[in-house]
């Protein structure tokens, strides 16, 4: 079974609502469905293309239970102060299937 990556480049625009109401507790959500950060940073060195504030991926043991944490009512909970507060036309946001 392959493994589920969640991938989001991310630009906020209101970083005090991001952190508090999403950035805090998401970690939390995905904990439940076995997602792992492997990396959540503003940190990065960029080579070509837009930059960003925030650079996530999350690794899942399955694009089913990555869909499944996307998906649950605890999640969507939370999802509307990630929209709300950053700029979704900018940013990225998506699911990527692992090669194993």
């Amino acid at each position: 079974m392959s493994k589920g990556y969640l991938m989001a480049l991310v630009k906020i625009n209101n970083s005090d609502n991001f952190a508090k109401n999403y950035a805090s507790v998401v970690g939390d959500v995905f904990a439940k469905f076995d997602g792992r950060f492997l990396v959540r940073t503003p940190n990065v060195t960029f080579h070509e293309g837009r930059q960003f504030d925030v650079h996530v991926i999350v690794e899942f043991p399955s694009i089913e239970k990555a869909t499944e944490a996307l998906e649950s009512d605890e999640y969507k909970s939370i999802k509307n102060h990630r929209i709300d507060n950053s700029d979704t036309e900018y940013g990225s946001f998506m699911l990527a299937e692992g090669l194993e």
